[in-house]
């Protein structure tokens, strides 16, 4: 589970950097990038990188460790400070700073449910075992048994 979720963290900078585009392209401070040493420095807003990836970890950290209904929590409080950094540090006005971060935290909300879906099979899988998972194996042989003429 964990080795999806920490690459996914650059892709969360990437499509907020996206809507930053798409809804303030030119309002917003778009750094040209200087740093050619790391990969994600090159390709990357190194200052959006500085900003907002400590940010998303802690996020889907702290998504990834409580789930159900202290997600709603989480994602209200990645999304209270969201707004005001778009503005202090990209120069976003505060209509469209508002409106990037609540496309972000719909984004977000898609990813909360997703982890909330696999943890609970995960739970459930561990749950039943190894030999629950044999018995279900058996039934579902003996299904497909019964079905096939």
């Amino acid at each position: 589970m964990n080795d999806v979720y920490t690459g996914s963290i650059f892709i969360d900078l990437i499509v907020l950097l996206v809507l930053m585009f798409l809804f303030a392209r030119h309002e917003a401070d778009w750094e040209p990038t200087t740093a050619r040493s790391g990969v994600f420095f090159y390709y990357l807003n190194p200052k959006a990188i500085i900003v907002f990836l400590p940010q998303f970890a802690l996020c889907r950290l702290l998504m990834s460790w409580y789930w159900g209904f202290s997600q709603v929590l989480i994602l209200l409080l990645f999304f209270l400070p969201l707004t005001p950094l778009l503005h202090r540090f990209f120069y976003v006005p505060w209509r469209k700073a508002l409106l990037i971060a609540g496309c972000f935290l719909g984004y977000m909300m898609v990813i909360a449910v997703a982890i909330h879906k696999e943890r609970a099979a995960d739970e459930e899988s561990s749950r039943t075992g190894p030999v629950g998972e044999f018995r279900l194996e058996l039934e579902r042989s003996r299904e497909e048994g019964e079905s096939s003429p």
